[in-house]
């Protein structure tokens, strides 16, 4: 599909797997690339300075329209442009995977421009919708008191708004059905959504990060054993999958080959992190073995912050477990 604007513009086909078509925004100095990564779905990653990974938008242009990880409240200027230049004025359903700050900060204020649509979440997920105090408490723990300077204000969603789904629920966008299924893990609300026209799976951080997979471990929310489920619940769903869509990257092909990997690596980084930590080693220390790793195994750098991060949710996880010991928090966050 070719979306003429009236801002400078050029469409080409990208040298990219699974994208047919792209759209470079220009919002201010930044310009938003948009891809038509399958039939009537585009996404855009939304730059953010401090954020860890990019959060990616997904935007499905059906008769009801569905925007996937609305992202943090500093997304939406970024959200509107995109959705003025593919011409929808209205949206029906907004999809958080999960209430993380980068995935759905942005939601309540979003729902609020847009009154009709429908704000679909986990049901572990729907009275932090709907009250987010706490999140905005463990937000604050981790980025500081200004991130609203970063990544903009969390705000309620209006209750009469929220919808919280049910396990394999299918809602209909008059082109195409979206089933939501439950897939715990990275956090307990998370959700995965799967396209049933392109036979797409966007999964959210439930399945890694895209190219390598490593284990997106948030602190607090983790949970290896419902992350290991889920990989298998999915697999044995037999649902046809052909991609990957993920909230912090592109769109992935071999869904099968790509599930096995992150599931091997979630093994991996876990049990490297635990007899290191039975070892008394540190956490740079054990930040550097994986970093190692991960070079070793796939070739390429990884983002520090990440992994320190991984390495404090792994920690954290085990303490949960009775595994380690546990210590002061501020000596591995």
């Amino acid at each position: 599909m070719v979306v003429k604007f009236a801002l400078s513009y050029s469409v080409r086909r990208p040298v990219l797997r699974g994208l047919t078509s792209h759209i470079p925004v220009h919002y201010g100095k930044a310009v938003i690339d948009i891809f038509e990564v399958a039939s009537g779905i585009y996404r855009f990653d939304v730059p953010i300075d401090l954020a860890q990974y990019a959060p990616t938008v997904y935007i499905i242009d059906e008769p009801a329209v569905a925007l996937i990880e609305p992202g943090p409240s500093a997304a939406i200027p970024h959200i509107r442009e995109a959705l003025g230049h593919l011409g929808i004025e209205r949206l029906s359903y907004i999809i958080p995977t999960h209430v993380h700050m980068d995935h759905a900060g942005g939601a309540g204020t979003l729902a609020g421009m847009y009154p009709g649509s429908r704000v679909l979440v986990h049901p572990r997920g729907a009275k932090h919708a709907i009250n987010p105090s706490r999140l905005i408490d463990s937000v604050k723990m981790v980025w500081g008191d200004d991130f609203e300077a970063h990544f903009g204000p969390i705000t309620a969603v209006p209750e009469s708004q929220v919808k919280a789904v049910e396990d394999g629920e299918v809602i209909d966008l008059g082109g195409r059905e979206l089933q939501l299924l439950y897939a715990p893990g990275h956090a307990p609300h998370h959700i995965v959504i799967y396209d049933r026209k392109v036979c797409g799976l966007f999964c959210g951080e439930a399945l890694g990060l895209p190219v390598y997979q490593m284990p997106t471990v948030a602190p607090m929310s983790f949970d290896l054993e419902a992350y290991l489920s889920t990989i298998d619940r999915l697999r044995q769903l037999n649902l046809g999958m052909q991609m990957l869509l993920y909230s912090h990257g592109g769109v992935e092909l071999e869904p099968d080959a790509l599930m096995d990997r992150a599931e091997d690596n979630a093994r991996i980084f876990g049990k490297m992190v635990l007899e290191s930590l039975r070892q008394g080693e540190s956490p740079d220390d054990i930040s550097r073995e994986i970093s190692e790793y991960f070079s070793d195994r796939y070739g390429m750098d990884v983002d520090e912050r990440g992994i320190y991060v991984t390495v404090a949710g792994y920690r954290l996880y085990f303490e949960s477990k009775g595994l380690v010991q546990v210590v002061e928090r501020d000596s591995f966050m």
